[in-house]
């Protein structure tokens, strides 16, 4: 084949990996994981983030150094997409390695097309590289290195130790699981060449080397924390059965697959077992090279994890090129066995082989772009844009979920916090921090949810409902939003808006300016008891309009509490305090004209209504128009 036909379908196949990895690059708000690099890699000068955030975060340095120094590069460009532009362009070398790295492996192009498809199209791979992580880049590394590595033991150019030297050195510091695909390069190096005792104490040698650059890197930035304790991982711990569950459905098809991995994990071994036979047969030096890249690194980290919880398919997302190589093995193999029963090409034949394979990773792929149960991260940027818009710098803002995401988007001017801060921290310790912060605060905002399992995760909610009136219950976008204020009011007027019999006197009132993010108005009203009835009241705020073709009526929408969401009995609530209450008027189905809120009280046993001094038996709080979505207030 010329160079030129070997370029063109080879820039086709990088040029689609490059398509589906910035497709809707900046539509999910960044995750917990990805705001916390932005925040502590990016953001921070490089002694800093080495000095404090590398201990805690255990990354070698490169990873550090190399994020630190995007930043300067993307300065002024749109955060997100840029951010994540990064993982795209270091994965993206993958689809030329991986490419390589098979067609030295079996000598035949077409296996080099097939795997590079693959990687273009790997659910996994396209999932890292639309991350703010080191992941991805670590991914393109390590392939690009197994490559170089697999033509240094073939007997390649001195130059080629060279190149090698410098992609496994920059693998190694990226993400220190590399050091088990270097193992397992070695072991491969020693089973090809044992009899070569020069090539193998110059190529181990070299790895050793390597080696110590990343180890030295550990034990100088995080071998206290790790080995000390203080650091126990933050993923799953070792589970044998989630080799088959969880780990070769991720490394075949990423984890994003619209049903249970379980089934497909026992086929997916089916395949690796019968891929083993085929290649052994084959090939003995491929069997060798795609079995000891597939096993090792995983055995060696469930081997890890037996100290650390880090058991999760994303530290040996280095290992793809090994199932990859399988599925390609697999696929030639079997089509060289039917090539005689059916008249088609090799090349062809392997292909429509694998037609299963693509067919579950474009489900996977249109998963993870459109299903819900796959989004990425919560609208934090939602929730940070309500916050910031509403809050001042006397409130306080509590968020739940402790979750590094939320504090890259607010940017309000209140102090916020997370609470409970830890799943250990006591609930003593939780109420004194709640009195203490809230002492001063006008308000408090509770957002987000506390982590789901964590045995302190409703004390923060129950204190404020406990001690503090809920003045806003909303969801911003399936994140919970809610804020709380001291039950006692100060006396809003000097006057009265409107008195409700001798019962009730209407004081103020506020209205949100814009509806919520759940598609309400939000309507305070600040009222006076004047004596006490003989039954319990009820408050109603309505909108009238034009005429609504649903009901035939003027009434488009209501909201009738109990006197502080049944906190206050009329029969004996204190007379002359002032009080606050809360209506949620919904406004989804609201059409564009004019419309006026009236509010009003109620008799809760006869539903007959208290009447003001000229008898009606509503008070007029004030007009609105809509217009596109659009409020306008007429006070």
């Amino acid at each position: 084949m010329t160079r030129s036909r070997l370029l063109i379908p080879l820039i086709a196949i990088i040029l689609l990996g490059y398509i589906l990895r910035i497709h809707n690059l900046q539509a999910v708000p960044l995750r917990g994981d990805e705001a916390f690099s932005a925040l502590n890699w990016s953001d921070l000068p490089l002694g800093q983030s080495l000095g404090e955030i590398a201990p805690l975060d255990p990354h070698p340095p490169l990873t550090y150094a190399f994020f630190r120094s995007w930043r300067f590069a993307i300065s002024g460009i749109e955060p997100v997409f840029a951010l994540r532009y990064l993982s795209v362009l270091g994965n993206i070398i993958g689809i030329a390695g991986m490419f390589a790295l098979a067609w030295r492996l079996s000598g035949k192009l077409i296996a080099g097309f097939l795997a590079g498809l693959i990687w273009a199209l790997h659910p996994f791979e396209i999932w890292h590289s639309q991350d703010f992580r080191n992941y991805a880049i670590w991914a393109g590394l390590s392939v690009t290195s197994l490559w170089m590595g697999l033509r240094v033991i073939d007997g390649g150019r001195r130059q080629d130790l060279r190149l090698y030297a410098l992609a496994a050195t920059a693998a190694a510091l990226f993400f220190y699981t590399e050091l088990f695909m270097m193992l397992a390069l070695a072991a491969n190096a020693i089973l090809t060449r044992r009899k070569d005792l020069q090539f193998l104490k110059r190529f181990l040698g070299l790895q050793a080397g390597i080696a110590s650059l990343a180890l030295l890197a550990f034990l100088l930035l995080q071998a206290r924390p790790v080995l000390g304790g203080s650091y126990g991982g933050t993923l799953q711990a070792f589970s044998a059965a989630d080799y088959v569950t969880r780990f070769l459905p991720a490394l075949f098809l990423g984890e994003t697959m619209p049903f249970e991995s379980g089934l497909v994990g026992l086929i997916l071994l089916g395949i690796c077992l019968i891929t083993a036979g085929l290649a052994w047969t084959a090939s003995t030096r491929e069997f060798r090279f795609i079995f000891i890249i597939a096993l090792l690194p995983l055995l060696l980290l469930g081997v890890v994890s037996q100290r650390l919880n880090v058991f999760n398919p994303r530290y040996v997302l280095a290992t793809v090129p090994a199932f990859i190589l399988i599925l390609s093995t697999f696929s030639r193999q079997l089509a060289g066995r039917l090539q005689s029963r059916i008249k088609a090409s090799p090349g062809v034949l392997a292909l429509l082989l694998l037609l299963p394979w693509f067919g579950l990773a474009v489900m996977a792929i249109h998963s993870h772009f459109n299903d819900p149960r796959f989004r990425k991260a919560p609208a934090w940027d939602e929730l940070g844009d309500f916050l910031n818009a509403r809050v001042s710098a006397q409130d306080l803002v509590i968020q739940q979920s402790v979750d590094p995401a939320f504090a890259y988007y607010y940017r309000g001017a209140a102090p916020e916090t997370a609470l409970p801060a830890h799943p250990e921290q006591r609930v003593e310790e939780i109420i004194t921090e709640l009195e203490r912060l809230g002492e001063s605060a006008a308000s408090v905002y509770v957002v987000s949810s506390a982590q789901a399992g964590w045995p302190n995760a409703a004390v923060v909610l129950d204190w404020m409902r406990s001690n503090r009136q809920e003045v806003l219950n909303t969801d911003v976008f399936g994140l919970p939003a809610r804020q709380y204020m001291p039950w006692a009011v100060a006396d809003r007027s000097a006057g009265e808006l409107a008195r409700f019999g001798d019962l009730v006197a209407l004081v103020d009132y506020e209205v949100s300016s814009e509806t919520l993010p759940s598609g309400e108005l939000l309507l305070w009203v600040y009222w006076r008891p004047l004596g006490r009835a003989e039954g319990p009241l009820k408050s109603f705020a309505h909108v009238y309009g034009g005429v609504n073709p649903q009901t035939g009526g003027i009434l488009w929408a209501q909201d009738d509490p109990l006197p502080q969401a049944g906190r206050l009995d009329a029969r004996s609530w204190p007379v002359d305090d002032v009080y606050r209450d809360v209506y949620y008027l919904p406004a989804e189905d609201l059409v564009d004209g004019e419309y006026r809120i009236h509010i009003g009280w109620y008799e809760a046993e006869t539903a007959i209504r208290l009447t003001l001094a000229d008898g009606s038996d509503s008070y007029r709080l004030f007009d609105f128009s809509l217009a596109q979505g659009a409020i306008s207030f007429k006070r």
